[in-house]
């Protein structure tokens, strides 16, 4: 644990997130404060948007992708990043930054990774910030641009991601998703608490957690799961009752030979009957989870140390055409990649 972990969790009021990783988590525990009430619609993570987002997959013509976001923007750029290297993404900022563009860079501020990446900006004068220290990891990766747009993502902007990594992005519109983005950069660009009660976002420490519960406990015929690893112990709970409760279930994880600590998740899951495929074609980063047509994207690991104690965001994609997308990629990878040992 961090320095002065314990204290900044008091200042954010994050605590009563903290339950053992073998709790029972109600639903409701996502009841602490993220946004003013909704004007429009009442608090429901599934209230519809002004506008469906656009997912898109990972890592075919994810940096051409985002590249061509910041190329576009004409008077602001927020980015929050666990992980910078891409020289060709730091360039398009400084760019950005050269052109009028008012940019805000968030960091991790413990990965060496970040360290030539920061040091570039900077020199070039753009506004680089370390993250608050209170998280465990600064593990976020989204971007807003021009106060119009959003693009929320599973993957580091590092050479990985765009060239052999399995990850998951949308572009959001909505004016909400928008405003609560807009709230959680500034609480963390300023190192004060997010004041948001009312929320489509899944953000750790504040609801990640049992919003992801609530998630996979709402399927009610079909489970899939694309993930890095999956060690939360009430999360693997209610994948377990899924199960038995006769919901259909398959999983693709990162292969032990990458990741040992997946050989007891993956023989938990055969054991119980689900069929689990390893990643062999590509390295799987993806933070996956699709119950019943409703797909959850974003940067959260199924971790108890990601879902309560970094700093997360993703959302759960209920508009059917998008959330195909993100089915019709599953099911292509289920099908080509290999079972598990």
């Amino acid at each position: 644990m961090k320095p002065a972990y314990t204290a900044l969790l008091l200042l954010f009021g994050f605590v009563a997130c903290r339950e053992p990783a073998t709790s029972s988590v109600d639903a409701a525990g996502d009841a602490a404060p993220l946004a003013d009430a909704r004007t429009m619609h009442g608090c429901n993570v599934n209230d519809p948007r002004s506008a469906a987002p656009e997912v898109f997959v990972g890592p075919v013509g994810y940096g051409p992708k985002f590249r061509s976001i910041i190329d576009g923007a004409t008077t602001s750029i927020d980015l929050q990043m666990y992980l910078f290297t891409v020289t060709d993404l730091s360039t398009a900022l400084i760019n950005a930054k050269q052109r009028g563009v008012a940019v805000r860079v968030l960091l991790d501020p413990d990965h060496a990774g970040n360290t030539s990446t920061r040091s570039k900006l900077m020199s070039a004068g753009v506004n680089v910030q370390n993250a608050p220290a209170g998280f465990e990891y600064a593990h976020a990766k989204y971007m807003l641009v021009d106060g119009k747009m959003a693009v929320v993502s599973s993957g580091n902007f590092n050479i990985g991601a765009l060239e052999s990594e399995r990850n998951y992005a949308f572009v959001t519109r909505d004016a909400e998703d928008l405003a609560d983005l807009a709230a959680i950069f500034a609480a963390d660009w300023d190192g004060t608490a997010i004041s948001q009660a009312c929320t489509r976002l899944l953000v750790s420490p504040y609801n990640s957690r049992p919003r992801l519960l609530a998630h996979i406990n709402s399927a009610q015929t079909k489970l899939d799961l694309e993930l890095f690893y999956m060690t939360d112990g009430d999360v693997v709970a209610a994948v377990k009752l899924a199960i038995s409760r006769g919901v259909t279930v398959r999983a693709i994880l990162t292969s032990p030979t990458d990741l040992a600590g997946n050989a007891s998740t993956i023989t938990m899951l055969k054991g119980l009957g689900v069929p689990v495929k390893v990643a062999k074609n590509f390295d799987l980063h993806a933070k996956l989870i699709i119950a019943d047509g409703v797909a959850f994207i974003g940067s959260e690991n199924m971790s108890y140390t990601s879902l309560t104690k970094n700093r997360e965001v993703g959302a759960l994609i209920f508009e059917p055409s998008q959330a195909q997308i993100a089915q019709a990629q599953f099911d292509l990878d289920f099908a080509s990649e290999p079972d598990a040992p």
